[in-house]
């Protein structure tokens, strides 16, 4: 008798504790509080539980009883998996310090989970702590060493600590693990100016990229900007072209096309794209400082200084932003 007891409370609890995670999951938070907190008061030593409330009380605005149930939930667990909810919890109530206490604590109790490694980078990227972003994958590279996330996500700290050569050689490594991701296609093209001697490895993979998706706008304005710095202008024009003709509306290929336009000193040609790249983005100051210099070479001179007053004007804001 006693064993059937008990299996109909645990029954009421699983049935009680799963209307909850639905309700929450519907985002029905009335009903997720009251079946949680029913699901609490039958197992009160369930820490799943109350990490799930905590979740509901915060998207309810009720911040003391998502905290007290926060506590209470990491008072009771040692899960790796529920210390990695929980630290997401406290990221989304920004404690960023306090998940990535949870996250560290979650490492050491599972060290063999990439994923862990992964979201504690993640953390650490988003408040640009890019030294400790980078420990944390060193650390979660030594068991994952053919992880492409995680090589991806060194190749971003490594770039934000403005080492340049190591961040190149990250974004490489990660093509040639997952070569369908984007990222790192992106970055390498924001790095060009810094490629150096690294150049001839990132238009091979740039060139690669083009052929395996001729039909991506992203593919041809990446390679064709590689060429420009390669020294192959004319190539480079078709590929800006098409880019074009995929995605009137990506402003880099206009300013990319642009820029090669006014080195043939085809300045007509060359201000028509600038233009478009300024329309489409006009809060880039390059844009309008070539554009500006476009318009004095063609005479247009109160077209010119609206265009080098507004790019002064980016630069101010720029430097208000990050002095």
């Amino acid at each position: 008798m006693v064993w059937l007891l008990l299996a109909l409370f645990a029954d009421q609890f699983e049935t009680t504790y799963h209307a909850g995670l639905i309700a929450l999951s519907q985002n029905n938070l009335a009903v997720a509080e009251s079946q949680l907190e029913a699901a609490s008061r039958l197992r009160p030593r369930e820490a799943s539980v109350w990490l799930a409330l905590a979740q509901t009380y915060w998207k309810l605005h009720q911040s003391e009883p998502a905290q007290a149930a926060a506590r209470s939930a990491e008072a009771l667990t040692a899960d790796p998996a529920i210390l990695r909810g929980l630290a997401v919890y406290y990221s989304e109530t920004s404690e960023e310090p306090k998940a990535a206490e949870l996250l560290e604590a979650a490492i050491r109790r599972s060290p063999f989970d990439e994923g862990l490694y992964f979201d504690l980078a993640q953390l650490f990227l988003k408040q640009q702590n890019f030294a400790a972003a980078l420990e944390t994958l060193d650390a979660g590279r030594k068991y994952f060493d053919k992880s492409a996330q995680l090589e991806l996500a060194a190749g971003v700290a490594y770039y934000g600590l403005r080492r340049f050569p190591e961040a190149i050689d990250a974004f490489l490594r990660t093509i040639q693990l997952a070569p369908g991701v984007e990222q790192p296609y992106v970055f390498l093209g924001r790095m060009l100016d810094q490629a150096e001697g690294k150049l001839p490895a990132i238009t091979t993979v740039l060139a690669a990229f083009a052929a395996r998706a001729p039909e991506s706008y992203l593919s041809n304005f990446l390679y064709g900007k590689c060429l420009v710095l390669a020294g192959d202008p004319a190539r480079a024009e078709a590929l800006l072209r098409r880019s074009i003709a995929l995605n009137d509306r990506f402003w880099e290929s206009h300013f990319a096309l642009g820029a090669v336009l006014e080195q043939r000193r085809e300045f007509e040609n060359a201000t028509h794209e600038m233009q478009r790249a300024v329309e489409l983005n006009p809060d880039d100051a390059a844009s309008h400082y070539r554009l500006s210099r476009l318009y004095d070479r063609l005479g247009r001179t109160s077209e010119a200084q609206t265009q080098r007053e507004a790019h002064a004007r980016l630069l101010s804001v720029m430097k208000r932003v990050d002095p």
